[in-house]
């Protein structure tokens, strides 16, 4: 690892620690401020915003958990090349001990030979010294050389034996010669055999050093990496924590501010159903009656608080999957967690998840039509129930194949399942 690279980590994780500080401080004014709302719409807004919050904090969470899936990546890579490293440094050692086994050896040949060497020196200054000793003699005694020695004999018989002893000093003088020449030479070659001994040795110690400092720092190397990478990894799990922290807070803000919701949705949801009521009885129509009129007049109500249409029944491009295919009713753009109202009464058949519809409610108003609901957060209503009209059946959310909060409402007939467009009807007011 660089020290650029470390330098901009450690700025980042600067970076990740001051943004948390700044949501937290946002977090807690906004907590100990906080207003009772006056209506569903204006605790709507304040979920909503909550709602946005926690989605920021999910995705700083998110970006500093794949900060640490990379960094955990590099660890595993690291640490593999650390195995690596690690065998290669058992068999540098092994090296280094042959190497170590070669020195030694040389050593004692070296201790060995200095021995020698040490008595082939002691030899040559004895060879030396008598050699040189028998030349003074023989310059001392010159007048008296071999021809005289000859030539003063007083008879054959003495000259033979004067010529025999000739030879013999002459032999002698020749054989302290040469053991004087063979103790200089055998000294030579001794000390030329010492000196390209040491220095072989000596290369060897200095590749031994080397090698033994390459070894020392790609361990420390290796080491230094994975401690600073534990660190790294610590630091953002540090504020990983924190934010997870800061997330549990607001989502227990968040349960409470659906409870809330949830109780001013309902109060206005009796309030609406009891003026709902009192208009079918001007109206001389009761609500069964209403609820089960199928000749083109109104039976239904609108399942939700807004008429938006985010996309209508027929076919288009599924914009989760890409493929083009009939839409079978159609998308009402809601706010999270708004209610769903059951469009007539009749009997929930399901209520749970069913795949890419997720959490979806379905009831059978018995008249040959069957209405179904889908991506809510929640359901409020189980299967085998009796509903009536305008009974809430869920809220509005965002499970299954959805890219965002809203009511998917379809239209089907009983007998056959078949979709129809949810627009081909008026709906009560």
């Amino acid at each position: 690892m660089t020290p650029t690279l470390n330098h901009c980590k450690y700025r980042r994780r600067t970076s990740l620690l001051l943004a948390l500080a700044l949501i937290v401080s946002l977090f807690t004014g906004m907590s100990g401020t906080a207003a009772w709302a006056a209506t569903s719409d204006d605790i709507q807004d304040e979920l909503d915003e909550l709602n946005s919050q926690k989605n920021e904090i999910q995705g700083r969470m998110d970006a500093i958990q794949a900060e640490i899936d990379s960094l955990d990546y590099e660890k595993a890579n690291t640490l593999e090349k650390k195995l690596i490293l690690d065998q290669k440094n058992l068999l540098a050692q092994e090296e280094l001990d042959v190497i170590q086994e070669q020195i030694d050896i040389i050593d004692n040949k070296l201790a060995n030979l200095q021995s020698d060497l040490d008595n082939a020196r002691a030899e040559e200054a004895y060879q030396k010294e008598r050699f040189l000793a028998r030349v003074r003699a023989m310059e001392e005694n010159s007048s008296a050389g071999y021809m005289d020695v000859l030539f003063n004999a007083s008879s054959l018989t003495d000259l033979l034996t004067r010529l025999d002893l000739v030879n013999e000093v002459m032999s002698y003088d020749e054989h302290l010669e040469d053991e004087y020449v063979a103790a200089r030479e055998r000294v030579e070659t001794l000390e030329a055999e010492a000196e390209t001994m040491f220095a072989d040795n000596e290369a060897h110690r200095q590749e031994l050093e080397t090698k033994k400092v390459q070894l020392q720092t790609d361990i420390d190397a290796a080491c230094a990496l994975m401690a600073q990478m534990d660190q790294d990894t610590a630091d953002y799990e540090a504020v990983l924590a924190q934010e997870e922290a800061t997330q549990a807070e607001l989502e227990a803000v968040i349960m409470e501010k659906e409870k809330e919701l949830a109780e001013a949705r309902a109060k206005e949801e009796a309030a609406r159903l009891a003026a709902l009521a009192a208009q079918q009885a001007a109206a001389g129509a009761s609500a069964a009656a209403v609820s089960y009129v199928a000749d083109g007049t109104s039976w239904m109500m609108w399942p939700s608080y807004t008429s938006v249409l985010t996309s209508s029944y027929g076919m288009r491009t599924n914009p989760v999957s890409g493929v083009y295919k009939l839409h079978a009713g159609c998308d009402v753009g809601s706010s999270y967690g708004s209610a769903i109202w059951a469009a007539a009464g009749g009997t929930v058949i399901s209520a749970g998840w069913n795949g890419g519809y997720g959490n979806c409610v379905m009831i059978n108003h018995g008249n040959g039509y069957t209405t179904v609901y889908g991506h809510m957060s929640r359901i409020a209503v189980s299967s085998g129930q009796t509903v009536s009209m305008g009974q809430v059946v869920g809220y509005v959310g965002s499970t299954g194949n959805s890219t965002g909060p809203h009511l998917h409402f379809e239209v089907r007939a009983s007998a056959t399942a078949t979709p129809i467009n949810p627009m081909a009807f008026s709906y009560l007011t």
